[in-house]
């Protein structure tokens, strides 16, 4: 399968090294507004080549398949094109700057039969992998709620980068780390119906907020609760899943998180005194594992037609950035 990657920044790189460990795909072309940040990374494949226009990769006859990797307003855009072309897409997350235009690259991919992925990439994260498989197992019984923390603290000059711009983020960390933790608590407890929520700045005096706190209920009366933070000044990942027999704590991610990954696995004792607990640690040599995995799902969806329970889908995303889209609408409390 060849492949077309638009966007050599940050997160551009590490799909690149992801497709470096990915077997049956073949990286044909990146495109990237630097040239030279593309061509360094066109460099470590043969025969790859790299260009300036991003729609190089949709009129390209060869290429089978668009990873997006872009800054959050171009996705959709991009996405779209790519679709019409007639090529399977894999976009980061959040997939767009607002649920409409999400809607419609799901309408394309549907009416020209095309995979359509959004990179909610914990789903392919070993300790939520086995979190989900305990708790599609009744391993804690009946789920009632999600508590959620992920953030760190920026760095110098981090309020004058892009992801402060809202004409171009299209908001702030909710649609940064806060998309990993609402699409993680509607993978366990489903979509919710009720939304409140903050949308704050703290510190860093950008036009998006800094700090997200969300509470949200589905109509069956479970609840998540999700704080997210660029100014938790130490690095935190933290996400919780309580039922009614036990409960699942997930704890760091890489090693910036304080890694490696960690889940425990805790058993409600009938005396209702201290838990029983069983704990497993996932150290994985490369944050890109998680990313190679999700490609991997992207290419069975692509060859067999038929996507997994697992796959992070258009909806999905839509789902996500349509609760981002009522906490803004009903609180923004940005200056």
């Amino acid at each position: 399968m060849r492949l077309a990657l638009i966007g050599a920044g940050g997160i551009g790189s590490e799909w690149v090294q992801a497709l470096e460990d990915t077997k049956g795909v073949r990286l044909a072309l990146i495109a990237d507004v630097s040239l030279k940040r593309a061509q360094a990374l066109a460099n470590r494949f043969t025969s790859c080549e790299a260009v300036s226009d991003w729609q190089a990769a949709t009129t390209h006859q060869d290429i089978d398949a668009v990873v997006v990797a872009t800054p959050h307003a171009f996705l959709a855009p991009i996405s779209y094109a790519a679709l019409v072309a007639g090529k399977h897409v894999l976009c980061e997350k959040p997939a767009g700057v607002n649920a409409k235009e999400i809607a419609k690259n799901i309408r394309m991919a549907a009416k020209k039969n095309l995979v359509y992925m959004v990179g909610f990439n914990h789903r392919y994260h070993p300790a939520f992998m086995k979190a989900k498989e305990i708790a599609q197992k009744g391993g804690i019984g009946e789920i009632d709620f999600v508590r959620a923390r992920y953030g760190f603290g920026g760095r110098p000059g981090y309020g004058k980068e892009w992801r402060f711009k809202k004409e171009i983020a299209g908001g702030g960390e909710f649609m940064d780390q806060g998309m990993h933790m609402i699409d993680m608590a509607r993978w366990f407890l489903g979509d919710f119906k009720t939304v409140y929520g903050f949308a704050e700045n703290f510190f860093w005096r950008g036009d998006v907020e800094d700090n997200g706190f969300a509470l949200m209920r589905t109509s069956s009366r479970k609840v998540a609760s999700i704080h997210v933070s660029w100014t938790n000044w130490d690095w935190v990942h933290s996400f919780e899943v309580f039922g009614k027999e036990g409960y699942l704590l997930i704890d760091a991610l890489d090693q910036r998180y304080n890694g490696p990954e960690r889940l425990v696995w805790g058993r409600r004792d009938k005396t209702f005194a201290r838990p029983t607990t069983k704990e497993y640690v996932f150290r994985e040599e490369k944050k890109r594992d998680s990313m190679r995995r999700e490609l991997e799902d992207f290419v069975r969806s692509v060859r067999s037609g038929k996507t997994t329970t697992q796959f992070p889908s258009g909806e999905d995303a839509e789902a996500a950035v349509r609760i981002v889209d009522k906490i803004y609408a009903n609180h923004h409390g940005v200056s």
